[in-house]
C-alpha cells in the first residue's frame, strides 16, 4: 500500500476526522456531490463509512491514478470502503495539511460493483 506513513498515524488521523464529522467540517468537492446525487448515496452514509472504517488505499501527493485528472492531487488521498444500509461504497478522501491542522475533503464516492474495492 502506497503512503504507508499514514497507516502508522491512522489512529490519530481518524480521531481528528471523527471530530470534523461531528462538527460538520468535512468538505465535499462538486464532483463528489454530483456522484453522490447520481448514485443516490446520502451524506450520512458517507460519513458513517468515514467514521467506522479504515483506509484500504493511500496515495501520496501527485500519485492518485484515478479520476478525471489522474496524478494531479496536491494532497494525499485515502480510499475508505465500507458497507452501509444501501450497499457498499468507496470514498476518495483528501487530507490537506495546513498550519493550523488538517482539512478533510471528500473528492469522490462510488458504488463498487467489482474490483479492488469489493
Amino acid at each position: 500500500m502506497e503512503g504507508k506513513a499514514f497507516m502508522e498515524h491512522w489512529t490519530l488521523i481518524s480521531q481528528v476526522l471523527r471530530e470534523h464529522i461531528e462538527l460538520n467540517k468535512v468538505r465535499y468537492s462538486q464532483h463528489s456531490g454530483e456522484r453522490m446525487q447520481e448514485r443516490r448515496i446520502a451524506k450520512r452514509e458517507v460519513e458513517s463509512v468515514l467514521y467506522h472504517f479504515s483506509p484500504s488505499e493511500m496515495h501520496a501527493p501527485f500519485r492518485y491514478p484515478f479520476g478525471e485528472s489522474p496524478y494531479t492531487n496536491e494532497d494525499p488521498v485515502l480510499t475508505i470502503t465500507g458497507q452501509v444500509e444501501s450497499g457498499r461504497i468507496a470514498i476518495g478522501l483528501a487530507i490537506k495539511m495546513r498550519r493550523n491542522g488538517l482539512l478533510f475533503s471528500v473528492i469522490t464516492v462510488i458504488r463498487p460493483e467489482h474490483g479492488r474495492h469489493m
